[in-house]
Parts: C-alpha cells; structure tokens; sequence
C-alpha cells in the first residue's frame, strides 16, 4: 500500500520543473474553412467554392510560466486554397480560377496547469486552461463585390486587360483585409524533457468574419521549443 501511494505521488504531483521562460515555432491548423457561396442576378453568376483542405500555417510564441501559471505571447500566419468562377450569359464562364486567402494572427494567454503528470525518468506532464485576447487581419474570399470591382461594375463585359485586373485585385484585396479583435479560450496539453518543450493546443476564438459568416473559428497549434 505504502508503494502504490508512493508512486501516485510521484505521478501527480505538482512539478516546478517546466522553466520560467520559453520560445519556439509552432504548426497551426484552422478547423473552419470556406464554405461554398453562390451568386446569381441578371445573368451574372458568381461561384466561390468551398476549400477542400483546412487552413494551415507557422507561427511563434513565447512565454513566461510560474508556479503553474503563464502568460504567453505568440504569432501565426495561416493560408488557405480554394476555386472561384463567374460569367454571364453573353461571354460565356471564366474559370474556375485557384484562388488564395490568408490570416495574419497575434494573441496573448493567461492559463494554468490543472494537473501536473510526473512520469520518472522520462518526461514531465501537464495538462493546462486558460483564456486571452487576440487580433486576426485576413484577406476577403472572392464574392460579387471582389468580381465587381475587377471589372470596374461592367459584369456583362469581361474582357479587360489581365494587367489591369492585377492592379484592381491588388487594390481591392489591400481596400477590404477584415481586422477582428477577440477574446479566446484554449485547452492543452504539455510535454518537457529537459530544455526540449512541446504544447499541444486547442483554441476557440471569439473573432466574427475571419471567416466570412462566421462568429469565430477553432485552431490546433503544436508547439515545439526551450524552456529554461
């Protein structure tokens, strides 16, 4: 009995172990993603094709951790594929056209261990909750003002220089990047073995029309780094 309670011990025990300060990069993937929109009037049809892989991207962060609370600062950038065509009943359909959209994000977290995992010999453990504040700046997905603005309002004529259209697209994706500011909430787990440090996240955040339409998005982020 005297061992079994050793070892629990041992196991769950509260560990100061994790280092005061840390960096590293992290892969970050979006579980939201485009869905497919549809636009039709006057004999103008605009389609917007839903992306066929989430969102993933690179980032880095760091943070400072005591007595199993931490305040973490970090920054990723995501991006994402998808189609889009549009035409008329005059000229025919262009495309579909390979189409991009990105994210720029900062956040910063407060969080503490819940459970500290002592594993002997090999790792330590802690599983972790806490909430913060993030800023998001993304491009617009293609729809009937992005098409609109291409063509300088003329739908029913679409020959227009390709250079031209370059300098408007530019125009329009600089004119119209959605800038949300939010509030997140994030659970994860953590994994050190020596100075070698990793974090497996998950975070809802609370960040409307980053994607278009929708009131917030959750994110996986795999951390890797140093805490000393």
């Amino acid at each position: 009995m005297k061992k079994l309670l050793s070892t629990l011990m041992i196991l769950f025990a509260p560990s100061s172990a994790f280092g005061l300060i840390g960096f590293g990069i992290q892969g970050v993937s979006d579980l939201s993603k485009f869905e497919t929109y549809t636009y039709s009037d006057g004999g103008v049809n605009i389609n917007s094709y839903a992306m066929e892989s989430n969102p993933f991207g690179l980032g880095g962060y760091g943070f400072i951790d005591l007595f199993g609370y931490a305040l973490e600062a970090e920054v990723d950038v995501a991006a994402g594929e998808y189609e889009f065509d549009f035409g008329n009943e005059i000229m025919g359909t262009v495309g579909p056209i390979p189409f991009g959209w990105a994210r720029v994000s900062y956040a910063f977290t407060f969080k503490k261990n819940i459970m500290d995992i002592s594993i002997p010999f090999l790792a330590k453990a802690a599983i972790n909750a806490g909430g913060g504040f993030g800023s998001h700046l993304s491009t617009p997905r293609a729809d009937f003002g992005m098409v609109q603005a291409l063509f300088d309002g003329d739908l029913m004529d679409l020959n227009v220089d390709q250079d031209v259209i370059k300098d408007r697209l530019g125009d329009y994706l600089k004119d119209n990047l959605t800038e949300t500011n939010g509030l997140h909430l994030q659970a994860g787990l953590r994994f050190k073995v020596l100075v070698l440090d990793t974090h497996l996240n998950a975070r809802y955040n609370l960040a409307k029309d980053v994607y278009t339409g929708k009131n917030g998005f959750l994110q996986l982020a795999f951390k890797a780094g140093f805490a000393f």
